[in-house]
């Protein structure tokens, strides 16, 4: 299911508006996300790769290196590790090429931290050595993107997950969230298509239940489905789930 990568991924990245006069957007992947299928999220990726090929445009490769991460988290929440091996060596070399483009630094810089946990998850005998290098590299990150919904969606899950007296908190990473959140509302070029967004607002939604706040995690996952009313995960079992709290 779509939402194990998405419990299991420790740095989420963000839309970023396209070259003037291109067309980026990927909605089959969309349709994948909000569906829970990933046949239909492969397809999306596969059309990416295509157009990627035939016109070599910087948010095309940004898109797809975004679908790439996000089927990797998916490989490595269903255990089929040596699949996600095989892609994350793919995806690293994307992110590379993606770092030439200065309008994509901060998104590379994101994706970079992603790559860390990802080895991480492969490895879990590596998070002595790459942990320090992740935070490092969040660090990078937010000296080059401040005013990127990536970052402000990585800061969070950073803090969601460090440990308190690393500077850990769930209500900074709550924080942090809605910050993306804003970010993202404030630009004017937002993809109807972006399911990032909808994901930053489950984020929120789970880290809001991790902290008994139901209220306004409730808040959060109708927000999404204003947003996207077919939002399968979030209108079939989170916030039913979070309403019988409530009660």
């Amino acid at each position: 299911m779509i939402r194990v990568f998405l419990l299991f991924s420790i740095a989420v990245l963000a839309y970023v508006s396209p070259a003037p006069g291109s067309d980026c957007s990927n909605c089959t992947v969309y349709r994948g996300y909000i569906s829970g299928n990933m046949e239909v999220w492969k397809k999306g990726m596969s059309d990416l790769e295509d157009a990627y090929r035939k016109t070599p445009e910087p948010c095309l490769l940004f898109k797809l290196t975004e679908a790439k991460y996000g089927y990797i988290g998916y490989l490595l929440g269903t255990d089929r590790k040596d699949a996600a091996r095989t892609l994350a060596d793919a995806f690293e070399k994307d992110i590379e090429q993606l770092a030439a483009f200065p309008e994509y630094m901060a998104e590379a810089e994101a994706f970079r931290l992603a790559l860390l946990g990802f080895r991480m998850g492969m490895n879990p005998a590596r998070v002595m050595t790459l942990g320090p290098k992740a935070l490092k590299q969040l660090e990078q990150a937010v000296a080059v993107g401040a005013t990127s919904a990536a970052v402000w969606i990585e800061k969070a899950n950073s803090e969601a997950h460090m440990p308190a007296f690393a500077g850990g908190s769930k209500a900074k990473a709550a924080a942090s969230f809605r910050e993306a959140l804003r970010l993202f509302e404030a630009d004017p070029s937002l993809s109807a298509c972006n399911w990032r967004y909808l994901n930053t607002m489950v984020l929120l939604g789970q880290t809001l239940e991790q902290t008994e706040d139901y209220t306004g995690a409730r808040e959060a996952y109708l927000k999404a489905l204003r947003q996207e009313p077919e939002f399968q995960w979030v209108r079939d079992e989170l916030l039913p789930a979070v309403e019988k709290k409530l009660k």
